[in-house]
């Protein structure tokens, strides 16, 4: 059976990834500018502050990875003291090998990442279920993969390899997984968000076989049923949980499938709605327009 969190990012499409490693020796602070849509990184060695533009400062130590969600601008480094221009720096010193550096010296801190940008529907939705801010411990069990991925996409990355823009493309989406995987795995996310519900195992159930058979009559019965559970137990926890009822989710879900089949395909706008499980191409209509403003045949027309 397809997972629910594959079938959520095939409608948030990664558009591109742009990693960079960097190198340092010695102390210092830079300044980032505002960015679209997600930041990611990891420490390979050495420690470093990060200050996002909203939340918590972070301590990172070697083996720690981050994602930033906010699109802030944010601090990083290893000093106090004025902060430089980190995006004047980074492009007037970026190698020929694509490596950024600072100071002199063997690196005593090395880090990799990057920007993830995503279709502005997607990167909006993704951000309401996110804090600005994850910090993902060296010790947890998913840092592991994404030090690896993020270290191979920085590989790839502008080394002009033959098929380099589709292997960034797969890696960039492995590693958006691993992130998301990472926050539902961690402690303590108690805020209500759509994406909450794959992190509890009941909901997840159903929330799986929903997304396994979208185009099927769904309703909150069986919903329930699916996570073994009343109906009105499944709709409290469900709605503590996202902050949706569970028919707003499954209504959601099936507009966003909507919208990325019309961006993908050229398959008539009433049979992608009736295999989204929309039998009425009217209402479906409506809905769309309230969910993203604007129509079905908008969005094909581009």
């Amino acid at each position: 059976m397809p997972d629910a969190l594959s079938d959520i990012l095939l409608a948030m499409r990664v558009e591109s990834a742009t990693p960079v490693r960097f190198e340092s020796h010695g102390g210092y602070r830079m300044r980032f500018p505002g960015f679209r849509h997600l930041k990611f990184g990891a420490l390979l060695a050495g420690g470093m502050t990060l200050r996002p533009g909203t939340g918590p400062e972070m301590r990172l130590a070697a083996g720690d990875c981050y994602l930033l969600t906010d699109g802030q601008p944010y601090d990083s480094g290893t000093a106090d003291g004025p902060a430089i221009d980190g995006e004047a720096y980074f492009a007037a010193h970026r190698g020929a090998d694509g490596v950024v550096r600072y100071g002199e010296g063997a690196p005593d801190k090395i880090t990799i990442g990057g920007r993830f940008t995503l279709d502005e529907t997607g990167a909006a939705w993704l951000r309401l279920a996110l804090p600005p801010a994850i910090h993902i411990p060296a010790a947890a069990p998913s840092a592991a993969a994404l030090r690896s991925t993020l270290l191979l996409l920085t590989q790839e990355a502008g080394a002009s390899a033959a098929g380099e823009d589709l292997v960034v493309a797969r890696l960039a989406d492995i590693l958006l997984v691993q992130a998301l995987r990472a926050y539902l795995a961690a402690p303590g996310g108690e805020r209500p968000n759509w994406l909450a519900g794959l992190a509890d195992p009941r909901l997840a159930r159903a929330l799986r076989a929903f997304h396994a058979r979208i185009g099927e009559d769904w309703s909150l019965t069986r919903l329930a049923s699916e996570a073994g559970m009343s109906r009105s137990s499944f709709a409290d926890v469900f709605r503590r949980r996202t902050g949706l009822t569970p028919m707003s989710y499954v209504a959601r879900w099936r507009l966003f499938r909507i919208r990325a089949a019309l961006q993908q395909s050229d398959r008539p706008i009433a049979t992608i709605a009736e295999d989204n499980g929309w039998r009425s191409r009217t209402s479906c209509a409506r809905a769309f327009r309230e969910v993203f403003g604007i129509s079905p045949r908008d969005v094909r027309q581009g």
